[in-house]
């Protein structure tokens, strides 16, 4: 089992900041990712999001991606993906990828993540200040 925070990292008592995406990332094998907020840590960052099935989808084989399946660049360069994690079920789940660094406000943030096998789905976002 992959640990939830690399070794020696220390946790800070709250997040340095917490800000609103509320971005859809796309729908793919009649399922949609949204991202709702980027929770700044200081020396890392969980991205949250939201996946909800439409009317009649399948169900997914997982409730979340696996942290092989998500790829985030940050100004073009490659985000270390250290875990993820969520809840719920096939119909609709929620969770976070924990990444580092942590995105700076103003940055060019590159998500892409496969829902199931040959669906995709990506976005490319500014990330706020607030």
């Amino acid at each position: 089992m992959q640990p939830h925070l690399p070794p020696g990292v220390r946790v800070p008592e709250h997040p340095v900041a917490v800000r609103p995406l509320l971005a859809e990332v796309g729908q793919a094998a009649g399922h949609r990712l949204v991202l709702l907020s980027i929770e700044d840590w200081g020396s890392w960052a969980d991205l949250r999001f939201g996946r909800l099935a439409t009317a009649g989808a399948p169900p997914l084989a997982r409730r979340i991606p696996l942290a092989t399946d998500w790829r985030i660049l940050i100004d073009g360069e490659p985000a270390e993906i250290i875990d993820v994690a969520g809840r719920g079920d096939r119909a609709f789940s929620n969770g976070e990828v924990r990444i580092r660094p942590a995105p700076a406000p103003g940055s060019r943030l590159h998500l892409s993540a496969q829902l199931a096998p040959g669906a995709n789905v990506e976005i490319e976002l500014e990330v706020p200040s607030t």
